[in-house]
C-alpha cells in the first residue's frame, strides 16, 4: 500500500502580518512544523504545493525531504491547488493507492493523528478517511485513488469539502482529541502561538 502526503501551502494569507507559512512556530515555522509532523508519520513520499510567495517559501524548506509542486494558478483557490497536486502525482512514476491531504496552517495536528488516519485506511474502513469536527468530515483526510479523478476537477476555494459532504456515506470519520484549529487570522495565530507555539 503506497500513500502520498500532499501539504497545501499555496495561499496568500492576506489577513496575516507577513507570509503565514513562514510565521514562527516552536523551533521552525508553521509550514516547517507541518512538514516535520508529516515526516514523522508512516508516509515516506511528501509533496508540498506552493503558490503565493513560492520564491520566498521554497528556500526555507529545501532541507526537508519533500518535493515542491508549484501552482501558478493558486489564486483560483484551494481546490485548484489540490487539483494541481493530484495531477502531478498522477504523472509520477510511482502509483499511489491514496493521498493524505493536509493543510499547512493546522499546527496542533501531529504525526499520531496522521497515523491514525493511515491505520483506518489500511483497515479498509472506507475509501475516504476524514478527520471530524462538529460531526462533519474535514481535512486532514485520506482519499483512495478512486477519487483522484474528482480531485483533479476541483477549481475553487472550498477545497475537498464538497467531495467530503457529497460522498459522506463513503466517508469514515475519525474521532480524535487532536485540535484541528486552522490559523486564518493574525489574532488567531497570536493566540494559539502564545499557548502552544513558543516551544
Amino acid at each position: 500500500m503506497k500513500i502520498a502526503i500532499l501539504i497545501l501551502a499555496a495561499g496568500e494569507s492576506k489577513r496575516m502580518k507577513g507570509i503565514k507559512q513562514l510565521l514562527p512556530w516552536k523551533n521552525t515555522t508553521l509550514l516547517g512544523n507541518t512538514i516535520e509532523q508529516a515526516i514523522q508519520s508512516k508516509v515516506n513520499d511528501i509533496f508540498v504545493v506552493l503558490g503565493a510567495n513560492a520564491n520566498q517559501i521554497a528556500p526555507a524548506i529545501t532541507h526537508y525531504k519533500v518535493q515542491i509542486i508549484e501552482n501558478k494558478n493558486w489564486k483560483n483557490g484551494l481546490g485548484n491547488s489540490i487539483a494541481r497536486g493530484v495531477n502531478f502525482l498522477n504523472k509520477n512514476q510511482q502509483k499511489y493507492d491514496a493521498i493524505l491531504i493536509i493543510l499547512a496552517d493546522q499546527p496542533l495536528i501531529n504525526a499520531s493523528h496522521y497515523n491514525l488516519l493511515i491505520d483506518k485506511y489500511s483497515q479498509k474502513k472506507a475509501k475516504i478517511i476524514a478527520s471530524e469536527t462538529n460531526n462533519s468530515p474535514c481535512v486532514p483526510a485520506i482519499f483512495d485513488a478512486v477519487y483522484f479523478e474528482k480531485l483533479v476537477q476541483l477549481n475553487h476555494d472550498k477545497g475537498a469539502k464538497e467531495i467530503l459532504i457529497a460522498d459522506q456515506k463513503e466517508v469514515y470519520m475519525l474521532h480524535s482529541n487532536v485540535n484541528l484549529l486552522d490559523v486564518d487570522t493574525q489574532s488567531a495565530y497570536e493566540k494559539i502561538y502564545d499557548s502552544f507555539g513558543k516551544g
